[in-house]
């Protein structure tokens, strides 16, 4: 009896798992970038904008990883930012900070959708561009299809730029 209970508990077994479905892929981390700080950089969109050098020096990491649908294709990429950079002028200096999810996701028309969240600018008790912005696009066009943003995100804050660029810009 014993003996039958302990085969049928083996068959069993053997049955479960070649009827068991497959397992997905585990997710694969693709990006690892760190920072440490020690490279100073132009920053060639703040000088352009605010008509003088602006540099940049960041310290942190950035993390990709891809994640797998079932069948092994790429369901989507997560970046995970967390970084802070100095932005330096003759003048002055601002530190700020960037930490959040960023997600792509290729969707079944071809299109691809960007989610974002997190901080995107900050300097404490000043000035601040944090939320949430998910923008749909067609990457063979290039047209954008949608995008929403959502709390007080940099990307439409018109006054983050003059902020920044005042506060690196030669004293009165």
């Amino acid at each position: 009896m014993r003996r039958g209970l302990i085969i049928s508990l083996v068959v069993a077994s053997c049955l479960g798992g070649v009827m068991a479905p497959a397992a997905a892929t585990p997710p694969e981390r693709v990006e690892d970038i760190h920072w440490d700080g020690t490279v100073t950089e132009p920053d060639e969109f703040l000088s352009a904008d605010c008509g003088f050098p602006v540099t940049a020096t960041s310290r942190g990491h950035l993390r990709g990883t891809l994640y797998f649908n079932q069948d092994g294709s790429i369901k989507r990429f997560v970046g995970h930012p967390s970084f802070s950079t100095v932005l330096s002028s003759a003048w002055a200096t601002i530190e700020t900070a960037d930490r959040g999810v960023d997600k792509f996701t290729e969707n079944a028309d071809g299109t691809l959708t960007v989610h974002g969240t997190g901080i995107h600018f900050r300097v404490k008790g000043e000035a601040y561009a944090i939320g949430l912005w998910r923008i749909t696009f067609d990457p063979a066009t290039d047209e954008t299809i949608s995008a929403e943003y959502h709390g007080n995100f940099g990307l439409e804050r018109p006054d983050i730029v003059p902020f920044i660029c005042g506060r690196l810009a030669p004293p009165a």
